[in-house]
């Protein structure tokens, strides 16, 4: 084959593609930019995001923290369950996430599906005009960053009334 066929080939299978999945790709950048209430959640003291781990879309990945990006894994939904209390669904893995096994200070952070689960509930305690608590809800427990490295656990922790459990709000309408 020439280059000329080969070119021809390659813009039909592009058309084609087009015509199948362009629908789709349309209402998917639609859906992404007309979510209400998502926000990227950046801790005060490290700077840094929470999203799943390597945004991965299984069950069980740990809940991390990372640096900001305008992506749809670091972009959370607020769903409003009433008095200052919130399911957070991550608009990439359409998933929230819980403490894993017993809810005590220490606990880790895992991605869960959606359901019903009240340790995916989650009250955001305003502080300051733009700052945050967030307390699992029927527990004294704070999402609390440990640290300042990127990739590292969020845990729950006891209130502190530190920066390290002060978390601002960044609405966000992610394409990718």
């Amino acid at each position: 084959m020439n280059a000329g066929t080969i070119l021809i080939i390659d813009a039909v299978i592009v058309i084609g593609l087009i015509v199948v999945f362009g629908h789709r790709l349309i209402k998917n950048y639609y859906r992404k930019i007309q979510t209400p209430d998502a926000y990227m959640i950046q801790n005060v003291q490290s700077g840094l995001v929470i999203r799943p781990q390597n945004a991965e879309i299984a069950d069980c990945v740990p809940i991390i923290q990372y640096t900001p990006k305008n992506w749809e894994c670091t972009t959370w939904q607020m769903i409003g369950i009433g008095n200052n209390e919130y399911l957070l669904k991550d608009l990439y893995t359409q998933k929230s996430f819980a403490p894993v096994g017993e809810i005590k200070a220490g606990a880790l952070l895992e991605q869960r599906p959606i359901g019903n689960d009240q340790h995916q509930h989650w009250i955001f305690e305003r502080q300051t005009d733009d700052k945050y608590s967030i307390r699992l809800a029927d527990s004294n427990l704070f999402i609390t960053s440990v640290g300042g490295a990127v990739d590292e656990r969020i845990t729950l922790q006891t209130e502190t009334n530190s920066a390290n459990q002060l978390w601002t709000l960044h609405q966000q309408n992610p394409i990718i």
